[in-house]
């Protein structure tokens, strides 16, 4: 799955348009967001649902694509500087559009909060219903940037595990995050008994977008690249196909 890196002939560094050929490959900097990106550390290999639809959509305009996967701290900074093409999955927010160009959708996010099975949650719908609660979020996540900007009290943990591990084994009563990969890392932890999901049915759903560093070079025309290929695997069925793959079970 994964090829090479893309060099940038000299021409594209002064800013000359190019045409692409098959030859070409770009590398995208990811990280774990189950069941979006999914990266196995014994394999080293990476895919998912957007992982998936980029492949397909970029493999249709003939360019490969290839991913590593990268802190999303360092991710952000890169992009800021135009060190790396960009992401996967990620949001399209105020803050990165001075840096950032986003794609058409690849796939949505839902707003929900991961309790234990035993507390009740039919009164939680929106956000700010989860300030009565104890809660955490991973650190640098939208999500945890939400809470920190509306200055409601919460635990940062570093990664989704251990944010789960908080709430099956810490006095915390919500974890605040997107549905499916909630879904997907409850079934991978085998904790279904303990814990569940709660949709946030009054928040809304959000895009997921490949988003590419708009310092990059031709960052436009790969831009363009991926939705002309995003056009194309919708409307041939590549898109349903690929979605079906991993969402049918939610």
């Amino acid at each position: 799955m994964i090829k090479r890196t893309l060099t940038w002939f000299p021409l594209l560094c002064l800013g000359l348009q190019s045409t692409w050929s098959q030859a070409e490959s770009i590398e995208f900097s990811v990280v774990d967001y189950p069941p979006y990106i999914l990266v196995d550390d014994t394999t080293h290999s990476i895919s998912g649902l957007d992982v998936e639809i980029v492949q397909a959509a970029f493999a249709d305009q003939g360019v490969d694509v290839s991913f590593k996967t990268v802190p999303w701290k360092r991710i952000i900074k890169s992009m800021e500087l135009g060190l790396i093409p960009g992401t996967v999955s990620c949001t399209k927010r105020p803050n990165r559009t001075d840096y950032m160009l986003f794609s058409e959708p690849l796939s949505i996010e839902s707003r929900a909060v991961v309790s234990k099975t035993t507390l009740d949650t039919t009164s939680i719908h929106e956000f700010d219903d989860l300030a009565a609660y104890s809660l955490v979020a991973i650190d640098g996540w939208g999500m945890q940037k939400r809470l920190l900007q509306q200055r409601i009290p919460h635990q940062a943990s570093p990664d989704l595990e251990s944010a789960l591990n908080a709430v099956r084994y810490r006095n915390v009563d919500l974890l605040y995050m997107a549905e499916y990969p909630a879904r997907y890392a409850i079934k991978n932890l085998g904790a279904e008994q303990q814990l569940k999901v709660t949709l946030m049915a009054g928040e809304e759903t959000l895009p997921l977008h490949l988003c590419v560093s708009r310092e990059y070079p031709n960052a436009e025309h790969i831009i363009q690249t991926v939705n002309a290929g995003l056009e194309k695997i919708s409307a041939n069925g590549k898109l349903d196909e690929i979605r079906r793959k991993y969402l049918t079970d939610n």
